[in-house]
């Protein structure tokens, strides 16, 4: 019975798949830091910087305009501000793993499409430097840099496929990165607009 009931599934499963893809992406990040703190002294006024974001990852394509993504992520979040005495700058990296459904909203008879998606990364940093006047710290064990941020995503891919190989994709995405817990009174969340250009390989 359980392997009738199996096989019941997999057969399902393989009319509701048409594609499965592999893809690559890289772009820059243009993020604002969203910063607060009990402690007054801790105000400034935090400015968008741009890095660095690469992907890659694998999607599952269904009959009825969906997708399915997996990827690994790799996001530089970064801002800087000025004062009359300071020049302040922070680097970061965080590595995630994202999960995200992406729907067709147009397609024409060349297969030029638009498409809508949705995501989650989860991310944890691996690298971080805060920048003082010249002078370089290490901020990646920081309680408000560290720790799992969830990152919620929306955004639009122009896809069109050069060949029976390779798929180019033109993408953005809009994002706020935050964590659910707080060990202090600092709160930090990263708003990032995200450009992307990919490559998917049809398996």
């Amino acid at each position: 019975m359980k392997t009738k009931l199996l096989l019941f599934n997999l057969l399902i499963f393989s009319q509701l798949v048409s594609a499965q893809e592999i893809f690559f992406k890289a772009g820059i990040n243009l993020t604002s830091y969203s910063y607060s703190s009990s402690a007054e002294n801790q105000i400034l006024k935090l400015k968008s910087k741009i890095g660095a974001n690469y992907e890659i990852g694998y999607q599952e394509n269904f009959k009825e305009k969906f997708s399915y993504q997996a990827s690994v992520t790799l996001n530089q979040f970064n801002s800087f501000s000025t004062n009359e005495v300071k020049t302040y700058s922070w680097n970061t990296t965080y590595i995630g793993l994202k999960n995200g459904i992406e729907y067709v909203l147009f397609k024409n008879q060349k297969n030029l499409s638009v498409e809508l998606k949705g995501a989650v990364n989860l991310a944890t940093i691996i690298d971080g430097k805060e920048e003082i006047n010249g002078v370089i710290y290490d901020i990646k064990k920081l309680p408000e840099f560290k720790g799992l941020f969830f990152q919620p995503s929306i955004g639009l891919d122009l896809k069109y496929p050069i060949n029976d190989n390779c798929i180019v994709n033109l993408g953005y995405n809009f994002s706020n990165a935050f964590k659910f817990s707080h060990p202090t009174d600092e709160k930090l969340a990263f708003i990032t607009n995200q450009i992307q250009f990919g490559l998917h390989f049809p398996l």
